[in-house]
């Protein structure tokens, strides 16, 4: 199994530094019927956003016309072919004042939190996105606005705060070409005036109440190695800087040596362009007499995320008579000893599960 997950490893990391070797040519002029402009409104998609106080979770709608829907076909040969389309990136973020793709800005320049970015792409190109041996029409459909023939879109943005802000960062909405396409007419910037702290429509934290690494080079081999990413929702949430997985508690039943912890989340795992996405959905910690297995629903193949869920087991937990007693009372408990369970699906988690795994810690 080791060897599996080095080739998995190696596969991911070939795919990734293949992708970011291929030369991007200057996008040719567009032709003279396409001036991109975009107009952003609130949520009510009416209202222009002005000078209004935004915060996270506040929506925005932008409206583009005069992009090209055949432009664009040059940049990265995935997710999109070469010579088909690659539509334009519609993202908000505290970008650079040095930001556009076309003068050399490197990607750290327009740092967004990339699930919450568009992809405005005609639905021809994207029909000639391949769905096999990779899916990535899925991929690329998860974040795509349709790319009309008369250049228009919408794209509603959820604003949200991205972990790093340069010094000389202007937050506001931008667009540019997709996939690593150059084309200076599509770099757009319009300001916003955004808030971190929150307000009304910022979601509040999830309670970190089950908390776990997974392994300890977990988080940094899928955001390292395979430049992917981990994230949180639903009750769930990602510790960047230390790799944690947390999730929060539904339920505690757990009385003397039996009964069940139950909590909710959904934390999305990625590589880069998406070649493998899996989840982690709703953990539970069946206890039976002093023995526990840590199961949760789990991606069906390496490639459909959410999409299909079965529950897995994926851990046993070593409890002993005074954690059992802790967890009667909703007493925290931490550094309790796990170990992965054979038969784990996907195979991709199935390979991130050959090595120790970390140990959990449980809060109340």
């Amino acid at each position: 199994m080791t060897y599996l997950r080095s080739a998995l490893i190696g596969l991911l990391a070939m795919c990734t530094a293949l992708a970011g070797a291929v030369a991007v040519a200057p996008e040719a002029a567009a032709a003279p019927a396409f001036t991109p402009k975009i107009s952003v409104y609130l949520a009510d998609g009416v209202t222009p956003v002005g000078n209004t106080q935004l915060h996270p979770g506040d929506v925005v709608v932008v409206k583009g016309r005069g992009f090209d829907p055949n432009a664009n076909t040059s940049g990265l040969p995935v997710p999109v072919p070469p010579g088909v389309p690659h539509g334009t990136f519609i993202a908000f973020g505290p970008f650079a004042k040095n930001w556009r793709p076309s003068q050399d800005a490197p990607e750290e320049a327009r740092p967004t939190n990339r699930s919450n970015v568009k992809w405005a792409i005609s639905d021809a190109a994207l029909a000639q996105v391949p769905d096999v041996p990779f899916d990535m029409r899925r991929t690329v459909r998860g974040r795509a606005v349709t790319l009309h023939r008369n250049g228009t879109f919408t794209a509603p943005i959820t604003l949200s705060t991205p972990e790093d802000i340069p010094a000389d960062g202007r937050w506001g909405i931008y667009t540019y070409g997709g996939a690593n396409a150059i084309n200076a007419a599509q770099e757009i910037y319009v300001p916003i005036n955004y808030s971190t702290a929150p307000g009304a429509n910022t979601p509040k934290p999830a309670e970190r109440n089950l908390i776990w690494k997974y392994s300890p080079d977990f988080y940094q081999t899928v955001v390292g190695t395979t430049q992917g990413a981990v994230s949180g929702k639903e009750g769930a949430g990602v510790d960047e800087k230390t790799g944690a997985l947390s999730f929060e508690l539904v339920s505690n039943t757990v009385k003397g040596s039996s009964g069940d912890l139950r909590y909710r989340g959904t934390v999305v795992v990625n590589t880069r362009f998406n070649l493998f996405e899996i989840a982690l959905v709703d953990p539970v910690i069946r206890v039976r007499g002093g023995k526990a297995v840590l199961s949760m629903k789990t991606s069906t193949t390496d490639m459909n995320g959410t999409d299909v869920l079965r529950r897995v087991n994926i851990a046993d937990l070593t409890l002993s008579r005074a954690d059992l007693a802790r967890l009667s009372r909703g007493e925290d408990v931490a550094g309790v000893r796990a170990a992965f369970r054979s038969g784990i699906t996907p195979t991709s988690l199935a390979l991130l599960s050959t090595g120790p795994a970390s140990p959990v810690t449980l809060r109340f």
